[in-house]
């Protein structure tokens, strides 16, 4: 999933747009937990409840959608997948009324029969047979292809059961949750490569608990409660309406908030969340994620190939005074592309220290001096080692965490330039073949599975996401092998090695871990967020009086 700085605008591919708005969310105070919401009485139901985001959303269809909240829409809001993460992170049936696992290379899935797309359609085992097939077909560019890489035939049994053959996998269900089914009656006429200009993506059809009602471009969408939606499944949602308005600055956010305009902040700063917090009508939200911050190498520009140059640089940037001084101490130094929510997370290791001593003493073994006396190193071949560091641009956040990491590198006598960059050009610089960049410090958020080929392995040097042009046999090895492994305790000690690896070799810095803060009226209550999501339960969410006058349209109608 993607998102960006804002993350969130543009065309983005697949964990590169989660990965800038990454960085924008400041944190807050250290021990401060989601609140429940609930409070006083039974839910009720009516009302409208208005979101603020940074940007438009893409594509409402979960075959093209790239950025990180159209996506959790998609999900959560608009359409079923087959299964769903419970708060376990196990798995639960969802449009699927159960499932079976026929040893390791067979799954049968059974549709519930009374799920009906908002046209009156019902949905059946030919939507679920299409869906796949259009994630499979490479023209179709689904942003996650590779959750379905070890997925092979599809087959029809009937109009509610579907079955597929799989690869053996330690985790083979971990996509389900993620792609919400489609559709086929209406999207089968439009040839994959052209599904991003589809129609539909801004008139969506869907079979959800909520239902489209109207789109502005760069304005907002307007959803309403499904009032069919099956009662098994939680039946209609209390809020009669759902709101998505563009609220691109982060002081406009919560000033919507404080004067009642809108119930949500996705991304408020910090000092303004902060300062609004003591507002008894509002409250901070922080919500656990699967996300951390990082600086990605270019490893084909020497002498970033060189691993004791990269790990040089990473031990000489303070990341605990990142934290401290732009994160209110909020997060957790990372070890790797891991994070500790996931099983195979190497717990024995401790991030790379903060020890600029040592990091001048691997340069000089690299072969990065100061040969001519001026202060600033060269390279082994005589040129100055200097470095342009990309950031996505719009945000002081950005800005102020890479001129801590200029500053630090400075010291070692590195000379640093910081571009912010628009979101759009920075992920072409990144992901082009070219690789048109020296250093860049985005975000990323990780796979519920393990899923870390198409950023580290040699094969995928030509991809977009192999953007260090990292290439390590023995890395290659532990990822051809432990993805294959179906015992969690016979694959951890291989994604051990690999977490040494990556802590010791640096094809990124990997800065560290942290969470998503939101700000929110104290109106909206039974809001659960956890790591599925921010609207994971927002079906289930209430209001307590009546929508903000915001709410409505600004020109145009929503009726």
């Amino acid at each position: 999933m993607l998102g960006g700085a804002n993350m969130k605008d543009g065309e983005l591919v697949r964990q590169w747009a989660i990965a800038v708005a990454l960085l924008l969310a400041a944190a807050c105070e250290r021990g401060q937990q989601p609140a429940p919401g609930g409070g006083d009485g039974a839910p009720v139901s009516g009302g409208t409840l208005v979101i603020a985001g940074q940007h438009d959303l893409d594509y409402a269809n979960s075959l093209v959608a790239q950025e990180s909240y159209t996506q959790e829409i998609n999900r959560f809001l608009l359409f079923l997948p087959l299964l769903r993460y419970n708060v376990e992170s196990g798995y639960e049936p969802y449009l699927a009324r159960s499932w079976e696992l026929m040893g390791d290379t067979l799954a049968v899935f059974r549709l519930r029969d009374d799920v009906f797309w908002h046209d009156g359609v019902r949905t059946t085992a030919s939507d679920v047979a299409f869906t796949y097939q259009r994630v499979k077909d490479p023209a179709t560019a689904f942003a996650n292809a590779s959750f379905f890489e070890d997925w092979g035939a599809v087959e029809v049994v009937d109009s509610l059961t579907v079955r597929f053959r799989f690869r053996p996998h330690a985790d083979p269900l971990a996509g389900w949750p993620l792609l919400p089914i489609v559709p086929r009656h209406l999207l089968e006429s439009i040839p994959p490569a052209q599904m991003r200009q589809a129609q539909f993506n801004k008139s969506p059809v869907g079979n959800g608990p909520f239902r489209f009602v109207s789109y502005q471009a760069n304005d907002r969408w307007v959803f309403e409660a499904n009032p069919d939606f099956p009662a098994e499944l939680g039946g209609r949602p209390y809020l009669d309406r759902v709101v998505w308005r563009v609220v691109p600055e982060s002081p406009a956010q919560v000033t919507e908030i404080q004067t009642g305009g809108a119930d949500l902040s996705l991304t408020p700063s910090i000092e303004l969340a902060r300062a609004a917090d003591p507002d008894p009508q509002v409250r901070l939200l922080i919500r656990p994620t699967r996300r951390y911050a990082f600086i990605g190498w270019n490893g084909k520009r020497p002498p970033l190939g060189d691993a004791r140059v990269r790990r040089a640089l990473s031990m000489a940037m303070d990341r605990k005074k990142i934290l401290e001084s732009l994160r209110h101490g909020y997060g957790d130094l990372a070890i790797g592309p891991i994070p500790p929510y996931h099983w195979a997370y190497a717990r024995e290791l401790e991030p790379l220290p903060f020890d600029t001593a040592a990091a001048r003493a691997l340069l000089v073994e690299a072969g990065v001096t100061d040969r001519d006396g001026d202060g600033l190193l060269e390279d082994p071949a005589g040129k100055d080692f200097a470095l342009t560091l990309k950031v996505p641009a719009g945000n002081d956040f950005n800005r102020n965490t890479a001129e801590l990491i200029r500053a630090d590198l400075a010291r070692l006598g590195i000379k640093v330039t910081t571009r912010p960059t628009e979101l759009n050009t920075l992920i072409a610089d990144i992901s082009s073949p070219e690789r048109r960049f020296d250093a860049v410090l985005l975000g990323f958020e990780s796979d519920p599975r393990v899923n870390v080929r198409d950023l580290f392995h040699s094969s995928a040097l030509s991809g977009p996401f192999q953007l260090s042009s990292y290439r390590n046999p023995e890395v290659d090895r532990i990822l051809d092998q432990a993805g294959r492994l179906t015992d969690r305790e016979a694959a951890r000690p291989l994604w051990q090695r690999f977490q040494h690896i990556m802590l010791e070799e640096q094809p990124w810095t990997f800065l560290y871990y942290y969470p998503e803060i939101h700000l929110i009226r104290e109106r909206v209550r039974g809001v659960q967020m956890d790591i599925r999501g921010a609207f994971v339960t927002l079906p289930r969410w209430w209001i307590t009086e009546q929508p903000p006058q915001a709410a409505q349209p600004r020109s145009g109608g929503d009726e």
